[in-house]
């Protein structure tokens, strides 16, 4: 298990023995999920049956889905979550020995997926100096390029221009382009879809669905019949109560994805201000729902997310994400209770700076 995960089991544990733990270390959005979305699956519910569905997901999920996207519903699969679908893509077009490009920082599961598979995930580093932005980076000899846009843990996002010209050094290079846009719909600025990539969304973050898990690819339609046939022998299905649950958030998306766009804005800058004044730098938040910070009395974030467990708040530190300086933030709480826990972590910071705490690792 990674750091990052055994950190997270260590933070339930310690709730699970009585003591109060802020998870201020996963990305748990803390807001509601949609009265309409709870309807629905009620609904379906209700009707008591548990018929097997279609493996690409409900016809009109997938419809909905097709018109979100701009593209047929043959070039949509539904899955249980984000997770499971970019594992999918990365053993249908890769195989043992294969290598993939990662931007890092990265989410730690990429790497986790990778190893599981005996891909070779070949790390590109990315530049604080430079926003995180993965300009004049190139292909050799990789099979697929793995891009989080908006990216976990930065929340950052590429520059379009920057997409575009990664897309043709693809193409010329013959690898896939997957890009996993879990955020996608918490960017403070539109983005606009990249042609020709293998995308992959997610309705935990967007519509506060984390533990109902359910997602979906869009992509070539040769690629989609594979994805669809590995769900076949997987999972089977998803749910068709969770299904209509999604398809009650996308009937409302507007309304949904206005009100966590403006929780999330007035998180991140209560987050920002609060960080900076207690001496932590990081490149601002493009988007929900990360924070991805340094300070200069901390080299090492284990130590720093060690001593901050002993103090209750569980925060990720940065070594699975590719930066072992940084430590990722979910600025997730009601405002009172998030000002006071970030104050915490200032406090811990500048108290204790490198020797503070257990190193987790």
């Amino acid at each position: 298990m990674s750091a990052f995960y055994e950190l997270a089991e260590r933070a339930i544990r310690l709730k699970d023995e009585g003591r109060k733990i802020i998870r201020l270390d996963i990305g748990q959005t803390n807001r509601p999920v949609a009265p309409e979305a709870l309807e629905k699956a009620e609904a379906v519910m209700k009707k008591g049956r548990s018929d097997y569905g279609p493996a690409a997901g409900l016809e009109e999920l997938r419809a909905a889905i097709a018109e979100r996207e701009g593209c047929e519903t043959g070039n949509v699969a539904v899955g249980p979550g984000s997770k499971h679908l970019l594992f999918a893509v990365l053993s249908l077009l890769a195989k043992r020995g294969d290598a993939v490009l990662v931007p890092s920082p990265h989410w730690p599961a990429y790497h986790l997926m990778g190893r599981h598979l005996g891909l070779k995930m070949d790390v590109e580093s990315t530049s604080f100096g430079r926003g995180w932005q993965m300009d004049g980076h190139g292909f050799d000899g990789q099979k697929a390029l793995i891009l989080c846009n908006p990216n976990n843990p930065t929340s950052t996002v590429q520059a379009p221009d920057v997409i575009e010209e990664l897309a043709k050094k693809a193409a010329r290079a013959g690898a896939a382009v997957i890009i996993d846009e879990a955020y996608r719909g918490l960017a403070f600025k539109k983005i606009e879809s990249a042609e020709g990539a293998i995308r992959v969304r997610s309705f935990s973050k967007e519509f506060n669905m984390e533990g109902w898990r359910l997602g979906y690819a869009v992509g070539p339609k040769e690629v989609i019949a594979r994805m669809t046939r590995f769900n076949q022998f997987t999972i089977t299905c998803v749910p068709d109560f969770v299904q209509a649950a999604g398809l009650a958030c996308l009937a409302h998306e507007e309304r949904i994805l206005e009100e966590n766009l403006k929780a999330w804005k007035r998180r991140a800058a209560l987050a920002g201000r609060i960080l900076k004044k207690g001496g932590f730098e990081f490149v601002e938040p493009r988007s929900g729902i990360y924070i991805f910070a340094r300070h200069p009395k901390v080299p090492d974030s284990a130590k720093l997310a060690g001593a901050l467990l002993d103090e209750g708040i569980a925060v990720a530190a940065g070594h699975d994400f590719g930066r072992p300086e940084f430590i990722r933030i979910c600025p997730n709480l009601d405002e009172e209770e998030l000002a006071k826990a970030l104050e915490k972590v200032c406090e811990v910071a500048n108290r204790h700076g490198a020797s503070a705490g257990r190193n987790l690792l």
